[in-house]
């Protein structure tokens, strides 16, 4: 498979709690040291050595020949657990949809299967350690997150198995080890995007069962075991999966499916006006947002109901920030804290999201 990839970067957000909250948001911006740049630019190689073409411009850079799913057969391999504060409900065992992998030729390496981000991210030591190349001729390439932004460096993952599925040549980017520790609460991990998988058929995360299926060519059918199923209709916003949701009965709006996030719903400033959660001024309670670049403030509320397809989630935990940039630009985004509550298959070949339980 062949299709240029063109960098974009979205902060990843994660709730967490501080002492003094404010002074909080003066962390310094995480990076990396010059013993690490030096590090990564003395195993970095040329698009040539790594047998794939690059093309750069003054905002992006686009590749071709990386990228390449292999599959002739599904394969269903288990999720790790990271319980969850409640991890007697459905889905409460799996904070994360994670699982192990053998990456550049190392075996058991946990990868986070994060729809919410369209970047496949290495913090340093773990690439270091899986001796993964940077590409020579790249600029550092600019996180924006909350807080501040970050420079990370693009790199190529020569290998990727998951059983019998393989992924060659996926592009990736290098940054401070911050970025990634949060998602599993301290643990090194690597993000691989939904996006570097739409070579599959479908991809189903299987909270329900605490698997994963990768299907490969056949097209996906729902398990007539479980009791509820509901679909709807799969876009695309800056290459991150989103579908309709109705907050509220209020008229659908284009959400992004997040399931690397901990969270229940993020809801930008404006959405949060509009529906009556949030408003300037308001004296509501604060909770810190942390992210790449360092951290914001948040309010938090509670959601009557949300509704995907026939799908509905009622008094979800949700927030807005306050002070600081906005996921995406002010995206709505459903979080993995309800997602993991369903199975849920990104449908690629029919851009199809279902959700059963």
């Amino acid at each position: 498979m062949r299709r240029p990839f063109v960098w974009a970067v979205l902060a990843l957000l994660a709730a967490s709690c501080a002492t003094d909250r404010y002074a909080k948001l003066e962390t310094a911006t995480p990076t990396l040291s010059p013993a690490q740049i030096a590090e990564l630019q003395k195993t970095a190689k040329t698009p040539a050595e790594l047998g794939i073409q690059m093309r750069v411009t003054e905002s992006a850079a686009n590749f071709a020949g990386v990228n390449v799913v292999e599959a002739s057969e599904n394969v269903t391999v288990p999720l790790v657990e990271l319980p969850t504060d409640r991890p007697h409900e459905t889905g409460g065992l799996y904070r994360a949809p994670v699982i192990l992998a053998t990456v550049n030729g190392k075996t058991d390496v946990r990868l986070v299967l994060d729809s919410g981000s369209n970047r496949n991210l290495f913090g340093y030591t773990l690439a270091h350690s899986l001796g993964i190349p940077t590409i020579a001729g790249l600029k550092p390439m600019t996180g924006f997150g909350i807080g501040g932004a970050v420079d990370n460096y693009g790199a190529l993952v020569p290998t990727m198995q998951i059983g019998s599925v393989g992924l060659l040549k996926t592009v990736a980017i290098i940054g401070p080890d911050a970025q990634v520790l949060g998602v599993t609460r301290g643990s090194q991990v690597m993000l691989l995007g939904v996006n570097a998988l739409r070579g599959l058929s479908y991809l189903t995360i299987d909270n329900v069962h605490g698997n994963v299926i990768f299907g490969a060519r056949d097209p996906y059918l729902p398990d007539d075991t479980l009791p509820f199923m509901t679909t709807a209709p799969l876009q695309w916003v800056g290459e991150l999966p989103a579908v309709e949701v109705s907050i509220d009965g209020r008229n659908p709006v284009a959400c992004i499916l997040d399931t690397g996030g901990d969270y229940g719903m993020l809801i930008p400033r404006l959405r949060a006006i509009e529906l009556g959660y949030w408003k300037p001024g308001k004296k509501d309670p604060l909770s810190m947002s942390g992210g790449v670049g360092g951290a914001s403030l948040a309010t938090s509320y509670v959601i009557k109901e949300a509704k995907v397809g026939d799908a509905t989630f009622t008094r979800i935990s949700a927030r807005t920030v306050v002070i600081g940039p906005e996921a995406a630009g002010g995206q709505v985004f459903l979080g993995n804290g309800e997602l993991r509550g369903y199975r849920v298959t990104f449908d690629f070949k029919h851009q199809t999201l279902w959700l059963e339980r």
